[in-house]
């Protein structure tokens, strides 16, 4: 299980919260090929995403939404099984159904960036350091992608307490086919690797930041 923090830029990877903010949103991750035996091995060493306009819906009646950060900003994931806080903020109080945000190719004319989103004049979305049975690799997404993640019970906001709301991704799926994991240096594998990504990521209510949906 892996969780995530917040890289801003170049500088700290602190979370700064406000006391004012009501709205958390905390990161994780599970293996998720935990009752499987693949012939190849895989181990995942650091894995960076940039990501871009946070939004949280309003209702299943209504597409309005509310800005919640809009970055373009550096999710990177940390190895220490645990639920992490990942970003606050102050919205207005409400009922929230689903959380919206793209998983963001980096652009020209974007500073600030951690340079390995722009290594050798490329740009990359999400940046994977690993070994595949034990030869390092390095497996950079060209992929942009939306998410639209519905919630399952609504999100209350007021102003009296802090609502958390828990991403939960599983990046060693993204290397998965089903029975194995997959080859990272063969480029056919690039498309399903991508689509993987898009896939692993999940969104629910989590107040008492436990991991599990309330």
């Amino acid at each position: 299980m892996v969780t995530l923090m917040l890289v801003q830029g170049c500088k700290s990877d602190e979370v700064v919260t406000q006391a004012s903010d009501n709205t958390e949103i905390s990161m994780m991750s599970s293996p998720g090929v935990t009752d499987q035996a693949p012939i190849n091995a895989l181990v995942l060493d650091s894995v960076k995403v940039l990501i871009k306009n946070i939004k949280l819906n309003v209702s299943a009646a209504s597409d309005d939404s509310v800005n919640f950060k809009t970055g373009p900003f550096v999710v990177k994931l940390n190895l220490n099984s645990s639920v992490n806080l990942f970003t606050t903020a102050m919205i207005p109080v409400g009922s929230y159904d689903k959380i919206k945000f793209e998983i963001h190719k980096i652009e020209d004319g974007e500073v600030g960036i951690d340079t390995a989103f722009s290594f050798g004049g490329g740009r990359y979305s999400v940046v994977v350091y690993g070994k595949f049975n034990l030869i390092p690799f390095i497996y950079r997404s060209t992929k942009s992608a939306h998410q639209k993640l519905n919630f399952g019970t609504q999100v209350g906001v007021n102003s009296q307490t802090k609502s958390n709301i828990t991403l939960k991704v599983q990046p060693y799926t993204w290397f998965w086919n089903g029975s194995d994991y997959m080859d990272p240096f063969i480029s056919s594998n690039e498309n399903d690797i991508d689509n993987n990504i898009k896939a692993s990521f999940k969104a629910f209510k989590d107040n008492d930041r436990n991991g599990l949906p309330d």
